[in-house]
């Protein structure tokens, strides 16, 4: 939250002897919607219970719609928090309205539950100081409340540390805060006249620079693509065949609580199944065996599940009391006989390791309990694979309700959108949106509505909390040995978090735009379906995504520029039909930069300088797979002459023929992958299974290729 700039403070104050807000209902004061039968909180109540609001986001937490106001020590101030935070839930009230420096914009129950937070703290902090009046309140007091604030102790006995800017400005924000109501408050406020910090920003007093940047990690890529493998495995191979129990178990229970409770009448038909059961040898069905469920009586038996038996008699349930006695003996003969096995999945069809291919079955038999866990298990890579094929934000997976998928007919090409809400920026619950997506990611939607069997508008994946799932995952396939099973790769130890993946998948867009995240998944396809979301609806979810990839493109195209310059500076050129345009270029900006230095040494020490004289170089620049292109004049693109659009503004990186088009430049990190390519082809012409004719074709392309590795040598032989 941003307070005005400068801030200011009326030269007078006329205290109000009753509050604005006294007697109120607080959500109808603020316009807030609730539930039937919800708590209606009053003003004068020091415990506000919003949980009962009908527009929540569902990323809201309980106890942030649980607002207690006695831990403030003065009950004073209890009032002037109130007041202070119910016009910042209702800023169009006639009395918030009047106040000059009010703010006009509606704040969030979530952020104004932090702000009572930092209330909370300020008002105690200066009753431990013997402050009984908030006119007694001084720049002394702000500047060593603010001293204290920038602190925490993160255990006891641990070392202290330094809390990240952005909280400690809160902290701030929220000792400004009492100067624009000083009009509104009615038991106490600020001196007339005294704005703390005589109206300087929050930035300059919290005494950093802002870094707008975005400073979310990356996923690491050791963790990232085993990851990706095992949820796409799991997704892919395991959760189709996994549905189909999950959906046979959900009906065998629905099947269950329509039969009748067992009774003596049903013993010789309890007894005929115990028979067709021995006869063919059919283990008993398997349960989870717990204390509270374990008899000394039944010995073998407690690991039995009885409710499976009663099923292929005919009955709910086989009585303790009545039935059990009249077959215990037999069962115990059959368990001893056949044994126990799952009652699901008996009969699995195979599928294909991931290591090496080879079939096996997916699974051995299930009991009840091991279906769940692997329903939940996966699940999570069912959200995984959402998050990191889209980059949706937690508040966003959690408003994805089954039944959210949506397909249309576009040019002849199907396209894929996930229904949902927009929650960042938007007003209390968000507003509707839709995210087009890969086909990927809408297969993997409805895999978790399968696993799921909610009913159309519940809540997909519920609570979010994605390391913790991660860490479970995990923990299951080691524990279980489905890991090993599967021939799935090791998920090393490390943190990841949705906004981790967004952010992953930004920047990879962003470097390696024609390139993979994972097996089959193409960066193209995903910034394709990216771009469309936006188009479609400019204001909605993807817009925020699509400018947190062109950020990031921005910012890799303008360190690759450098990188590039560097490598220049150090003897490898650059190759290609564009490079002596590039290296003409880089040599006016090093001219630039010594001439710079002749001033003030001190840009050769860093590359901001640098930066700023290759900005606008960097800004033409479009990574292709093989090459880079600067895109400086469209007259020039080939292949915008052989695609007859001239008039273009950015080039067509799948058409670019980099050998002949005057502005590609081909750099010593391109080598490998034309020497790839070398290999490939030669590869195909050596096999006899290619038709003569097929190989005539290919060789000019493996000249080319090599011509193009020859070039890069030449050009640089210091590498």
């Amino acid at each position: 939250m941003k307070l005005l700039r400068p801030l200011r403070a009326p030269r007078t104050i006329s205290r109000r002897t009753v509050s604005a807000f006294a007697d109120c209902t607080v959500c109808e004061t603020a316009g807030l919607r609730l539930l039937p039968g919800a708590v209606r909180s009053r003003f004068e109540d020091d415990l506000w219970d919003l949980r009962g609001l009908a527009d929540k986001a569902r990323s809201v937490r309980a106890y942030e719609l649980l607002w207690d106001f006695s831990p403030i020590i003065n009950t004073s101030w209890r009032v002037v928090a109130k007041e202070v935070l119910l016009a910042l839930l209702a800023p169009h009230h006639e009395s918030v309205t009047a106040c000059s420096l009010a703010l006009r914009k509606f704040r969030s129950p979530r952020t104004c539950r932090r702000f009572l937070n930092r209330f909370t703290d300020w008002f105690n902090w200066l009753t431990r100081e013997g402050v009984t009046s908030l006119e007694e309140v001084t720049q002394e007091h702000c500047d060593r409340f603010i001293d204290e604030q920038q602190w925490w102790v993160p255990a006891p006995g641990k070392p202290r540390q330094q809390v990240e800017p952005e909280t400690l400005a809160e902290s701030v924000r929220v000792v400004q805060l009492l100067t624009l109501y000083g009009e509104l408050l009615s038991t106490d406020s600020y001196c007339a006249g005294f704005v703390p910090w005589n109206g300087r920003s929050t930035l300059e007093i919290v005494g950093t620079k802002w870094l707008r940047g975005n400073r979310t990690p990356v996923a690491p890529d050791h963790i990232l693509q085993p990851l990706l493998a095992t949820c796409l495995y799991l997704v892919n191979e395991v959760g189709p065949q996994l549905a189909v129990v999950a959906e046979q178990m959900r009906a065998t229970a629905a099947e269950r609580k329509e039969l009748p409770l067992g009774n003596v009448a049903h013993v010789p038909a309890l007894r005929k199944v115990i028979r067709q059961m021995r006869a063919a040898g059919e283990p008993l069905p398997e349960g989870a065996v717990t204390k509270l469920r374990t008899s000394q009586e039944l010995g073998i038996l407690n690991r039995l599940a009885w409710h499976h038996l009663s099923h292929r008699v005919g009955v709910r349930d086989i009585s303790a009391v009545y039935l059990r006695p009249h077959v215990v003996p037999l069962l115990t003969k059959l368990a001893t006989a056949v044994g126990f096995a799952g009652p699901w999945a008996r009969e699995a069809p195979a599928i294909c390791r991931h290591d090496n291919s080879q079939p096996v079955a997916w699974t051995g038999p299930l009991t009840d309990t091991e279906v769940d866990s692997l329903i939940a298990n996966v699940l999570t890579a069912c959200l995984v694979v959402t998050c990191a094929l889209t980059g949706m934000r937690n508040s966003e997976l959690v408003e994805l309700n089954v039944g959210c998928r949506r397909t249309a007919q576009v040019a002849g090409k199907t396209r894929y959108r996930l229904a949902g809400r927009l929650i960042k920026g938007k007003g209390m619950g968000g507003v509707p949106d839709e995210w087009v997506v890969i086909e990927e990611v809408h297969r993997t939607v409805g895999l978790a509505e399968r696993l799921t069997g909610k009913t159309v508008g519940s809540a997909l994946f519920g609570e979010i909390a994605l390391s913790m799932r991660l860490n479970r995952l995990r923990e299951w396939l080691e524990e279980t040995g489905n890991r090993e099973y599967w021939g799935l790769p090791v998920i090393p130890e490390g943190p990841i978090s949705a906004r981790m993946l967004r952010r992953t998948l930004a920047l990879s867009i962003a470097e390696r735009p024609g390139g993979l995240l994972a097996a089959k998944i193409a960066l193209k396809h995903i910034s394709v379906a990216t771009t469309e979301g936006y188009a479609a609806r400019p204001g909605g979810s993807q817009r925020l995504f699509l400018a947190e990839a062109e950020e990031a493109e921005e910012e890799v195209h303008l360190r690759l520029t450098v990188e590039a310059f560097h490598e220049m500076k150090a003897g490898q050129r650059p190759a290609g039909p564009g490079a002596r345009s590039l290296i003409e270029a880089f040599q006016h900006v090093d001219a630039q930069l010594q001439e710079a230095a002749q001033h003030d040494p001190k840009v050769l020490q860093d590359d901001r300088h640098l930066e700023g004289l290759l900005r606008k170089q960097s800004k033409t620049l479009h990574v292709g797979p093989a090459n880079f292109c600067w895109f400086r004049d469209p007259s020039k693109a080939l292949c915008l002459k052989l695609a007859g659009t001239p008039d273009a503004t950015k080039p067509l990186i799948g058409m670019c023929d980099s050998a002949r088009c005057p502005q590609a430049t081909h750099h010593q990190r391109h080598r490998p992958i034309w020497i790839g390519q070398v290999t490939t082809i030669e590869t195909f012409v050596e096999s006899p299974r290619v038709a003569k004719g097929e190989k005539q074709r290919l060789l000019p392309e493996r000249d080319r290729a090599l011509r193009v590795v020859a070039e890069i040598d030449a050009a640089s032989p210091a590498a």
